[in-house]
């Protein structure tokens, strides 16, 4: 689980980790996060190099939706991830880091600051079966960032 030290969580909330555990899910997201070029040049080139990796490898995404969802014009869609829990051995699976390791070979995360809540969205659309992703929202959980 990750709280950053600047976010709350507010109310009442159940126990998040039997409702994953419950719906089998390997992610509980915060929220919707979208990067664009014009505020991080070189974002785009994560569609590229994620796009190139599918064809190299005949990966075939888990959840199309997301992926379509997840590739604009000039931004990708990713998760306010400052609020996250996920199941680590998902995370750990051996095609998950083979993807992991590829993106970390392009130096985009140095190059072009592509961060942590794209890379996990779209780690997700690729490796998590549909309806294993949670949502806060979904839930009616009430959060604040910053407080």
């Amino acid at each position: 689980m990750r709280l950053d030290d600047d976010a709350r969580l507010q109310g009442k909330w159940f126990n998040c980790f039997e409702e994953m555990e419950r719906k089998k899910a390997v992610y509980f997201a915060n929220t919707d996060w979208i990067d664009t070029e014009v505020a991080l040049p070189g974002t785009m080139k994560l569609k590229d190099f994620a796009l190139h990796y599918q064809n190299q490898t005949g990966l075939i995404e888990r959840d199309p939706k997301m992926i379509k969802n997840s590739f604009k014009d000039d931004a990708i869609l990713g998760y306010y991830n400052n609020f996250e829990i996920m199941k680590i051995s998902f995370f750990l699976s051996p095609d998950v880091r083979r993807w992991v390791q590829y993106i970390e070979d392009t130096r985009g995360i140095y190059k072009y600051r592509w961060g942590d809540a794209l890379l996990r969205y779209l780690t997700l659309a690729y490796f998590a079966a549909p309806g294993t992703t949670l949502r806060r929202a979904d839930y009616n959980l009430s959060y604040c960032h910053p407080c």
